[in-house]
């Protein structure tokens, strides 16, 4: 999408990014600004990570969003024509496509790489592993790590985890790191990456698509969380999980008959972008789900003895940990 730098510098303080007179600003929690907008074409460049893109691209690589939806966002915030702006997606949609040269899919070759580099740095991959799996025992881990095939980026040093479309096929890697070290820039500033990163201006899918299809087929409630780290702890831990990737992730509507006359519970983080999102998700779902219920982590709290006011933030994975610690049997039901 073809912006001029002051239209772009809009769209990121709206987004809550504050841009200074120079058009530079932070994407992270930081000292000092790491990325720019570029005053020729209005596109914009993080000299953290080396990224680089227009406006919908960053929406997509550092806010969570499909393309689709964050091209629609980009429209509506400067007033497009919906109609015509989805006719002006399908086009820019087109030349992106046209000027990838990257493959559809992402090879085995590949996944298999990481697995080596697992193999090869196996005490750091595992310490990850555990940060990332608390909730999960020994034998736990293993079975998952094995299962969606997890493997370790030395370079990145973050767990490198394959996202599959329903027919196998690698569309994108989730990359993690629950306590990423931060680093000095290009430009003598601090930068600190964020937890979860995805491989640059690929598409995204649900995880993980062959659990929806198997969970769809028994009668246990179906759980969708907020992210890969609840889902991989989730499904540890016996949940009918997945997650659509984020709170502000639409759920696609080839996916929508997996939960026909489901029980479905939204445990999405506790926070207003979890709060609204699962407001969404649960409209998305009405009239097709037998019962959709959003989970109450008020209340959770509550029943659980609780004192404290609840973090911003708070979990599936922290929800788990409380369960464990206090050596209760975790309920399929929790609410």
């Amino acid at each position: 999408m073809q912006l001029t730098k002051e239209q772009t510098a809009e769209i990121l303080n709206a987004l809550g990014h504050q841009i200074d007179r120079s058009y530079k600003f932070k994407i992270r929690d930081e000292h000092t600004p790491s990325a720019s907008i570029n005053p020729k074409d209005g596109k914009i460049k993080d000299f953290g990570s080396g990224w680089y893109g227009d406006i919908v691209d960053f929406l997509v690589e550092f806010h969570n969003y499909q393309q689709k939806d964050a091209f629609r966002k980009i429209s509506s915030m400067l007033n497009l024509n919906t109609d015509n702006s989805f006719t002006n997606f399908k086009s820019y949609e087109n030349i992106k496509k046209e000027n990838s040269s990257m493959p559809h899919y992402i090879s085995q070759s590949i996944i298999d790489n990481f697995q080596k580099e697992r193999k090869e740095n196996f005490s750091r991959f595992w310490e990850l592993l555990s940060q990332t799996m608390p909730t999960a025992n020994k034998e736990q881990k293993r079975e998952i790590a094995k299962k969606y095939e997890i493997g370790y980026s030395k370079k990145a040093d973050r767990l490198i985890m394959p996202i599959k479309d329903e027919n196998g096929n690698c569309l994108t890697f989730w990359k993690y790191n629950p306590t990423p070290t931060p680093f000095i820039g290009s430009d003598g500033g601090v930068i600190q990456l964020p937890k979860v990163m995805f491989s640059k201006n690929r598409q995204r899918t649900l995880f993980d698509i062959k659990n929806l299809e198997k969970f769809s087929k028994n009668n246990e409630p179906i759980f969708i969380l907020e992210g890969e780290k609840d889902c991989l702890n989730a499904l540890a831990n016996g949940f009918n999980a997945i997650t659509l990737g984020s709170a502000t992730q639409n759920i696609d509507n080839k996916f929508l008959n997996y939960f026909k006359d489901k029980y479905v519970v939204i445990a999405y983080d506790f926070d207003e972008s979890g709060k609204n999102g699962s407001k969404i998700l649960e409209k998305d779902l009405k009239g097709i789900t037998k019962k959709t219920e959003i989970i109450d982590w008020e209340k959770i709290a509550k029943k659980l003895g609780f004192t404290d006011k609840l973090k911003k933030g708070f979990d599936f994975t922290d929800y788990l940990k409380i369960i464990s610690s206090n050596s209760k049997i975790i309920e399929k039901n929790i609410n």
